[in-house]
């Protein structure tokens, strides 16, 4: 039977995740592990395999922690229409509260190692796939209770929604302008209106 590490697999995983998040997959070398983690590129490989599987399973942790963890509590919110806003809220307040230039990892990667990388690329449409069930589901739990207009096609709103906040992780790690977030947090207030107040006979 072998050893059990003598250290915590989750903590280092959690540098590993944070190594790559931070400077990609390509710009991390076993070295950079290596001084993250405190330990020697013999045990992590012992523990995970190369550096590919390192970052597989980093990327696998973050998913877990950024984006379904997070989606499982929005969905019960009591508010279906403010659980939406608050994926954009959340996000922007990151760069301009946080100083945080470091974006979305599985966004980074996509754009790293998605054209070339079927696996890679899988995962993270997967995850994309992922938020945009969260958003239509959303919309439609807004309508049903009355906070989002009726005519708001939940589906073509949901793509659309998931493009706008693809492209906040995108250009906040290049412009992270707080009126320019502030701008796209409204763009996504303008896609799921309030049911237009009927008007009364004077």
């Amino acid at each position: 039977m072998g050893k059990q590490p003598k250290f915590d697999m989750d903590e280092v995983l959690r540098k590993t995740m944070t190594q790559f998040w931070r400077h990609g997959y390509s710009a991390t070398s076993i070295s950079d592990l290596e001084k993250v983690t405190g330990l020697f590129r013999g045990s992590l490989y012992h523990a995970f395999g190369d550096k590919r599987e390192m970052f597989l399973r980093s990327l696998h942790r973050y998913d877990q922690l950024y984006r379904e963890a997070p989606i499982e509590e929005l969905e019960k919110h009591p508010s279906p229409r403010q659980a939406v806003l608050s994926v954009f809220e959340e996000a922007a307040s990151q760069v301009v509260e946080n100083s945080s230039s470091d974006g979305c990892l599985e966004v980074n990667i996509a754009l790293e190692l998605g054209a070339h990388d079927p696996e890679v690329a899988s995962f993270v449409a997967g995850a994309f796939a992922g938020m945009q069930k969260f958003l239509r589901a959303s919309i439609e739990r807004g309508q049903a209770c009355g906070e989002i207009c009726p005519e708001v096609a939940p589906d073509q709103t949901a793509k659309s929604l998931l493009g706008l906040f693809l492209g906040l992780r995108v250009l906040s790690r290049v412009s992270p302008d707080q009126s320019f977030l502030e701008s796209i947090v409204e763009q996504a207030e303008t896609l799921v209106p309030p049911p237009t107040p009927v008007s009364q006979p004077s």
